[in-house]
């Protein structure tokens, strides 16, 4: 399975992001973790663009990548090929239960929910003019996703710090590469219509397998 590499020495490349995750979803049904893993760290660099607001989320997602990565590398990785085979792989031999924060459905559970919350940040991105602030939009964003997941404290820490968040149009600033067009904000409608489905897909296989609720 081929699929487009990343290297976090380059600028932010939206259509890298497009790219990998739409190749992680084959005609067959299964989720390719090699390309997911791929785009998440393109994403990554999209979040450590948008300043130090999201520097724990990027700590969280990089540590998290690192994790699933290895896990694809190991001794153990041809079932790590896709998030179905790693979901029977882990069930059947116990390691939810014996390997609660060194196995992998945890960890793409994790990667998952962040998911679902960039997904509606560039969502919220997408809908916004150039002078709207981008505070109350990702506050929004949060609510309906990560929050739900995180304590009163760590909640109301993000949300109180998503006030220094600057408008769109600084944050397209922010994004922009010499490559991307000026008039399609960087292709970030299509890469929301990815994220979803790729999320979407995602959580209809943790529900087959009763994974949702991972402690």
């Amino acid at each position: 399975m081929s699929f487009t590499s990343v290297s976090e020495d380059v600028e932010f490349d939206v259509d890298a992001v497009i790219a990998n995750f739409k190749r992680c979803l084959a005609k067959n049904g299964c989720l390719y973790l090699d390309p997911y893993i791929s785009g998440y760290h393109e994403l990554h660099k999209l979040l450590s663009r948008l300043g130090p607001v999201f520097s724990p989320l990027c700590s969280d997602v990089m540590q998290k990548l690192v994790q699933l990565d290895c896990l694809r590398k190991g001794g153990a990785g041809s079932s790590y090929a896709t998030a179905e085979t790693m979901m029977e792989y882990e069930t059947s031999c116990d390691l939810l239960t014996l390997d609660r924060d060194g196995n992998g459905c945890r960890t793409l559970l994790r990667l998952h929910r962040n998911l679902a919350f960039v997904t509606e940040l560039l969502r919220e991105l997408c809908r916004l003019s150039d002078e709207e602030r981008l505070a109350p939009a990702c506050q929004a964003a949060y609510r309906r996703t990560l929050a739900v997941h995180h304590p009163w404290l760590g909640r109301n820490a993000a949300l109180l710090a998503m006030y220094a968040l600057g408008t769109r149009g600084d944050t397209l600033l922010k994004l922009r590469t010499p490559s991307a067009g000026l008039g399609d904000d960087l292709g970030l409608a299509q890469c929301v219509d990815v994220l979803h489905t790729v999320h979407s897909q995602t959580e209809e296989l943790f529900e087959e397998h009763q994974l949702t609720q991972l402690p």
